[in-house]
C-alpha cells in the first residue's frame, strides 16, 4: 500500500497515525520533533532527513523526491505544515498528494483577518472583527468585549505560549497593541461571544475531492482549558439537527471558497440573536481527531482512498454521545470548573474509559509515558513556585 506521511507532531499526529496506522496502511512521520508520538507503535521516522516545520515547499520537496517508495498520502498536522505542502509543485503532488485544500485556501483559513473576510463574503455569521488602527471605532462601554486575536495563530502560540489576549481598557489595549506592532506581529479586534464553554460547536469531517462533504458530525465543547482562549479537553458528538444552521454556513462558505480535505470548524452560539457564528476552520487534522473514528466516520482513512483516487464507503449516521477527552489538561479543566461552580462534565476519570482518550489507547500504550513525564515536570514546576 501507498504510505501515509504525518508532518508534524504532539497529540494531532498521534491521532492520524493511529488511524491510518490501525487501517494496515504504512507510516512514516517527517519532521524533527518528536514530541508524544516517538513512542508510539506506528512510529517510523521518514527514511531521509528529518526537516523542521519552518521547512520551505522547497525542501519538503527534495526530501519527497528522494524517498525509496513512488506513492504517497501527506497529511499535514499543523497550520505552517498545511501551508508547505499546500505549495508544493505540481510534479511532486502527483505522487505524493497532500490531504489540503489549494495555497490560496489554505492561507484564507490560516490568515484570520482573511478568514473573517470570506465568512462575510459568502454570508456567514461571525463575530465583529477590526483592524489594530479601527481601535477607536470601538467605545469605551465595548471595549472590554474585544480581545487581541492574532492573524498567525501558531506563530503567536509560539511566541507568547496563549492564543489571545483578553482587553481591560483603552490604554491597555493601545499599550498591547503598540509592542505588538513594534515585533512586527499581525494582529485584530474580534468580539468575545459571551457564553461558556458548551456555547461552542464544532463541525468535523470530511470534503471530498469533487468538493462534496462526504463526512460530517457535530460535537459540543464540555470543558477546555485554560479559559477563556484555551482547547478543547472535553467533548462529546451531538445531533446533527441541533447545529443545522451551522451546517448550512459551512456548506455555504465551502463552496464559495472550492475547499477540499479534512476540516474541523467552530462556531459559538450567540445568545442574544440566537446565531451560530464560525470562529475559524482548520483545514487539517485537528486535536480531537480521534473522536471521527469513535463516532464511526474515520475521516483519515476516507482522505487517504480519496487521495489515491480509490473509492470509499461513508456510514449513513455517526454516533452520538461518544466523548473524547484529553486525560491531564481535563483534570486541570475540571479543578477550575469546580472553583467556580461548574461542574459540567462530570468526574474526569470516567471519561478516560468511555470513548477516544487522546493519549491512552490498549493498543498503543507507550505515548501515556511521556503524558505522566509532562505531568510531572508541571506539578515540579509548581511545587517550586509555592515553597
Amino acid at each position: 500500500m501507498p504510505a501515509c506521511i504525518v508532518f508534524g507532531a504532539n497529540i494531532t499526529a498521534l491521532a492520524v497515525m493511529r488511524s491510518c496506522g490501525r487501517a494496515g496502511v504504512p507510516v512514516y512521520n517527517a519532521g524533527s520533533d518528536r514530541t508524544t508520538i516517538g513512542r508510539s507503535r506506528w512510529f517510523r521516522p521518514v527514511p531521509g532527513v528529518d526537516v523542521p516545520e519552518s521547512a520551505s515547499p522547497d525542501r519538503v520537496a527534495d526530501l519527497l523526491r528522494a524517498l525509496p517508495f513512488d506513492r504517497s498520502v501527506l497529511f499535514p498536522c499543523s497550520d505552517h505544515w498545511a501551508l508547505a505542502l499546500a505549495a508544493l509543485p505540481s510534479d511532486i503532488v502527483t505522487r505524493h498528494t497532500p490531504v489540503t485544500a489549494s495555497l490560496p485556501v489554505v492561507q484564507t483559513l490560516v490568515d484570520k483577518e482573511a478568514f473573517a473576510h470570506a465568512a462575510a463574503a459568502h454570508g456567514v455569521p461571525a463575530p465583529r472583527q477590526f483592524k489594530p488602527q479601527q481601535l477607536s471605532d470601538i467605545s469605551d462601554s465595548d471595549l472590554p468585549n474585544f480581545f487581541i486575536k492574532p492573524r498567525d495563530s501558531q506563530l503567536f502560540s509560539g511566541r507568547f505560549g496563549v492564543k489571545a489576549f483578553l482587553l481591560t481598557g483603552r490604554a491597555n489595549a493601545e499599550e498591547m497593541l503598540g509592542q505588538l506592532a513594534a515585533e512586527r506581529i499581525e494582529v485584530v479586534l474580534q468580539e468575545l461571544i459571551p457564553g461558556g464553554a458548551t456555547d461552542h460547536v464544532f463541525l468535523d469531517g470530511y470534503v471530498d475531492r469533487r468538493g462534496a462533504i462526504r463526512a460530517c458530525f457535530a460535537r459540543r465543547r464540555l470543558r477546555m482549558y485554560p479559559r477563556p482562549f484555551g482547547n478543547s479537553t472535553l467533548s462529546v458528538t451531538i445531533p446533527m439537527r441541533e447545529v443545522a444552521a451551522a451546517r448550512e454556513s459551512l456548506e455555504r462558505l465551502y463552496t464559495g471558497l472550492g475547499f477540499v480535505g479534512l476540516f474541523d470548524a467552530e462556531f459559538a452560539f450567540d445568545a442574544r440573536d440566537g446565531l451560530f457564528k464560525i470562529v475559524e476552520v482548520n483545514g487539517r487534522p485537528w486535536w480531537q481527531l480521534a473522536l471521527s473514528g469513535g463516532s464511526g466516520l474515520d475521516v483519515c482513512v476516507m482522505a487517504y482512498h480519496d487521495a489515491l483516487g480509490e473509492p470509499f464507503t461513508v456510514p449513513s449516521e455517526y454516533r452520538i454521545g461518544r466523548t473524547w477527552v484529553h486525560p491531564i489538561p481535563d483534570l486541570s479543566a475540571w479543578w477550575d470548573g469546580v472553583k467556580r461552580g461548574d461542574r459540567t462534565g462530570g468526574f474526569p476519570v470516567r471519561n478516560w474509559f468511555t470513548g477516544p482518550n487522546t493519549v491512552c489507547t490498549w493498543d498503543d500504550p507507550w505515548p501515556v509515558l511521556d503524558e505522566l513525564g509532562r505531568l510531572a515536570r508541571i506539578t515540579f514546576r509548581k511545587v517550586r513556585r509555592t515553597s
